[in-house]
């Protein structure tokens, strides 16, 4: 008993420390509830310090062992040297925003060669590349080391369809908010001129010469090599069909041709040129079938699971990877801004930060109303509990979600704020860390907007065809699973969805200025996730009747 009482001072505990034949099933019982009181904590009095980068990865679900005990109970020191969670400083980046806005315009108004806004961009490219780099194994390790625990400690049951329901509908509700704030907001985004738009291209005459070295001709409606010199008969008329073939409609024949690529997408041919692509919903298809054989591997509840073990281990080093990398945010937010004020006039109209300052409205909006409506209506129509009060308890996590931008790192806070609002421990402990890299729906909810904004400023606004707008829906709604919960984790999906929606065109320059505002994009879709995660937990908490209490006075 002194381990419960203890429990507050050490951190949160993923799992209660059991022999390895009994894993943790105590765990579901009254007894291990908190002793919290229901009634808010005005003061917020959490232990926020414990949360920093180096606290144990027991604190962590995600990034917790869990499974394998020494043999006094005691949790194995095999955790306490895991990775720790990426962190960024919101001021760091705050500074660097300020700094490169303040030498981006000194570059602009010095009038400085296209040679040192290369030298000034290349930092912020780097970055990008790197974060790609870490993001695609990070997406896999993680799915596949949460399914695997979930699957290993009798848990599975989460992943039935009617756990699983409330994710995906919360998830579908935030695409469908996206999409449609798109198409309101579309005509907000005036199409640029000029740019990506298929442009006549003049004919010339080209000569091909064979290996033999005479000239290909064309004579009597045959081809053969038979010129000396490149005469008349062996001159052909050129002309430049690149644009016009990638401005058709991409060989989206109709539903049942989208039926096949997203049927391609979700089940790959080979699964290592899926992470050569950075094919996300490829990888996270993989992973979830990988995740529940991973768990079942062992021959035996007593022999260790040494291919889990490898996948943790090597999680631990990608996440280390990330961390190292996220220190240098402030400085490639520094460099990117920099770089686009400095290349203002060449690539941007006068009208690009209005129309910055007009999505970040349109997101804010969306996220305002999914999460003070659509949300809480969910809540209370599968609870019949007025939200409010639950929703009022997890104020510190959506504080620290907005600072850290990372689900990742949000969830030992928040699940002491669950557990204070008197939800089950285990249901907690079960439900978020399922969440967490999941049922993105901040990300659902931006993707089609950050989508219209760049197609807009790139001049392909009027390329939108019905076909490509249901790629846009399905493709991001898809992206609440195939986002990582690191900062940073949209944009490496951003370049994978334009790919999709647009593929042979170019990433368009438009997507340098999401880089650079996404510390603000960042931060709000990190806290509309952590939102949808802890209302899906209350009413899973509801269904499967775990040992949930509510004063009446909560009730409407």
């Amino acid at each position: 008993m002194s381990d419960k009482r203890n429990r507050g001072r050490h951190g949160i505990l993923l799992y209660e420390a059991a022999s390895p034949a009994r894993p943790a099933a105590t765990s579901d019982t009254p007894t291990w509830r908190t002793d919290f009181t229901s009634a808010p904590d005005s003061g917020f009095h959490l232990q926020l310090e414990q949360t920093n980068s180096r606290t144990s990865d027991r604190d962590y679900p995600l990034l917790a062992d869990g499974l394998h005990n020494n043999k006094g109970g005691a949790p194995s020191r095999h955790n306490e040297s895991s990775a720790a969670v990426p962190t960024v400083s919101s001021l760091a980046i705050l500074i660097g925003a300020l700094v490169g806005t303040a030498v981006g315009f000194g570059m602009y108004f010095l009038h400085l060669g296209s040679n040192w806004v290369t030298i000034i961009a290349l930092p912020g490219t780097l970055f990008i590349r790197a974060l790609q780099c870490l993001i695609v194994p990070i997406v896999f390790c993680v799915t596949t080391v949460v399914v695997a625990q979930m699957a290993a400690i009798g848990r599975s049951t989460i992943l039935r369809w009617q756990t699983i329901l409330p994710f995906a509908l919360t998830s579908l509700l935030a695409a469908a908010q996206g999409f449609l704030l798109a198409l309101a907001f579309k005509s907000w985004f005036p199409i640029a001129s000029g740019r990506g738009m298929a442009m006549p291209s003049s004919a010339f005459n080209l000569a091909l010469q064979c290996a033999d070295g005479l000239f290909l001709t064309s004579s009597n409606g045959s081809l053969s090599c038979a010129s000396l010199t490149n005469t008349t008969t062996a001159l052909f008329l050129a002309t430049n069909q690149t644009r016009t073939v990638m401005n058709t409609d991409l060989n989206f024949a109709g539903l049942v041709g989208l039926l096949v690529v997203l049927g391609n997408i979700l089940v790959p041919v080979n699964i290592f040129t899926s992470f050569t692509n950075g094919a996300m919903l490829s990888i996270v298809m993989f992973s979830v079938p990988l995740g529940i054989a991973t768990a079942h591997a062992t021959s035996g509840p007593d022999e260790p699971n040494h291919i889990l073990t490898l996948l943790r281990q090597l999680r631990d080093v990608l996440l280390r990877m990330l961390h190292g990398l996220l220190f240098l945010t402030p400085g490639a937010v520094a460099f990117l801004i920099a770089s686009s004020i400095a290349n203002f006039d060449k690539y941007y109209t006068a009208d690009t930060v209005t129309q910055l300052a007009v999505l970040v409205v349109s997101v804010a909006i969306g996220m305002a109303t999914h999460s003070l409506i659509v949300l809480p209506l969910i809540v209370f129509v599968a609870t019949r509990c007025n939200p409010f009060p639950y929703f009022q308890h997890c104020i510190p996590a959506y504080l620290f979600a907005f600072g850290s931008a990372s689900s990742l790192a949000t969830l030992p806070v928040a699940i002491e704020c669950i557990e204070r609002a008197k939800i089950s421990r285990s249901i907690a402990h079960v439900a978020m860390p399922f969440g967490a890299p999941l049922n993105l729906n901040g990300a659902a909810l931006y993707y089609p907007l950050a989508m219209v904004y760049m197609a807009n400023l790139a001049g392909l606004g009027d390329e939108w065809t019905p076909s490509r707008y249901l790629v846009l829906f399905v493709a991001g709604w898809f992206g609440c699973v195939a986002t990582a919960p690191v900062p940073g984790g949209a944009i490496t999906y951003l370049v994978s969805l334009w790919k999709m929606c647009f593929p042979g065109i170019p990433q368009p320059l438009s997507f340098a200025v999401l880089v650079a505002a996404d510390f603000i994009f960042d931060r709000m879709c990190t806290v509309v996730n952590l939102h949808a995660n802890i209302a899906v937990t209350r009413i899973l908490a509801e269904q499967l009747d775990e040992t949930f209490e509510v004063q009446a006075a909560h009730h409407v």
